[in-house]
């Protein structure tokens, strides 16, 4: 017969695989909420409704529509810090290499998760709480990305910049549609980011 010491932490991880089950439904429920009326049409009974949820239930998991904004652009930041990881493994620093990174790489991740980016953006025009969590991303992706020179918080900065900056392009360009020729400003961008990932190469402590 088990013990009581046994059965508690059973029916804890039980508990806590039903509560991450909940909170992983309402997130794919918003995106596909998001996608479809966007983000100021869309309501927390729009969610709820397509998580065949409860709005108790809901307001458990997240504070608001902005909230639940910010955690499902949560969900990309695994994949965008491993994604800019992968400037420490380029097998020598040039701008054909930087070029087709930000080509093949960067623009298709900002493509593939439009709908987060977009929903996060209204969020943190709405909520400074969801801005200031937006900041931080920026600087922890940076941090964890173990960019040369990103160990002293000049580099860190000047880092966190040029992300946001990559940021703001994208958001205006992939998101909104702003038109651009592609070509022209992928060169832009490549001696942009060339000449920046020197500059905190040389930076390093």
């Amino acid at each position: 017969m088990r013990s009581p010491t046994t059965a508690v932490p059973v029916r804890n991880a039980f508990r806590e695989q039903q509560w991450q089950e909940a909170h992983e439904r309402y997130l794919v429920c918003a995106r596909t909420v998001f996608e479809r009326l966007g983000y100021h049409g869309a309501t927390v009974a729009d969610i709820v409704v397509a998580a065949n949820g409860s709005r108790a239930t809901f307001y458990a998991h997240f504070r608001d529509k902005a909230d639940i904004a910010a955690c499902l652009f949560e969900r990309t930041l695994p994949s965008g810090t491993a994604m800019y990881h992968r400037v420490v493994e380029f097998p020598e620093l040039n701008r054909e290499i930087v070029r087709a990174w930000l080509d093949e790489q960067v623009l298709g991740f900002w493509s593939r998760h439009r709908v987060e980016v977009e929903a996060v953006n209204h969020a943190m025009a709405a909520d400074p709480a969801v801005a200031a969590r937006h900041y931080q991303w920026i600087v922890d992706a940076v941090r964890l990305a173990g960019w040369p020179g990103t160990g002293v918080p000049t580099g860190l900065t000047r880092a966190s910049l040029l992300v946001l900056q990559l940021e703001r392009l994208c958001y205006h360009w992939l998101v909104r549609g702003v038109e651009h020729d592609r070509d022209q400003l992928l060169d832009i961008l490549a001696d942009l980011w060339f000449r920046e990932l020197t500059v905190l190469g040389e930076d390093r402590p």
